[in-house]
């Protein structure tokens, strides 16, 4: 459908988007998290694929292998929960430079309500979170460094019946 006098600044062409999953992807670290994880998933929504899975570059399969964990850094490296969907629990594996002052992983609710926050202990290395009593659905896991929100992610609640 034409309109005669509509200006042709007015002129509206459809959107495609190639990529979908990593515009959703910028745009939650953009929501959930400091401007420095913005700019490094900047870079990686950028990075190109090839069709031909035997042409993979050496870039995107360390991509692939940082896609496994929440956050690396040199003070600290923290796995994502596993397993996802959790039903009796959750677990998530880090190590702690003596360096780092406070860490803790900030569970909220798909509305956005904290729901239970847990401190990474030095001494430890695996954090269990009890998800019996949390309702089964969608929830974000965020990991604050020094009072700083590095990383989100999502966690599925599944209980069986």
């Amino acid at each position: 459908m034409k309109f005669s006098h509509v200006p042709e600044v007015l002129n509206y062409k459809p959107l495609s988007v190639q990529k979908p999953m990593a515009l959703n992807n910028f745009y939650r670290t953009l929501l959930f998290s400091n401007t420095a994880s913005v700019e490094s998933t900047a870079v990686s929504t950028t990075e190109v694929v090839e069709k031909n899975v035997e042409k993979r570059s050496a870039g995107i399969e360390s991509t692939t292998r940082a896609e496994e964990q929440l956050y690396t850094s040199d003070k600290i490296t923290v796995s994502n929960i596993y397993p996802n969907p959790a039903s009796e629990y959750a677990e998530v594996d880090y190590t702690i430079s003596p360096d780092l002052r406070d860490a803790k992983l900030i569970v909220y609710n798909v509305l956005g309500s904290q729901m239970a926050e847990y401190p990474l202990v030095k001494n430890d290395n695996k954090l269990r979170i009890n998800t019996r009593e949390m309702s089964t659905g969608l929830y974000f896991y965020q990991l604050a460094l020094e009072g700083k929100k590095v990383a989100t992610k999502k966690m599925l609640v599944r209980h069986q019946q």
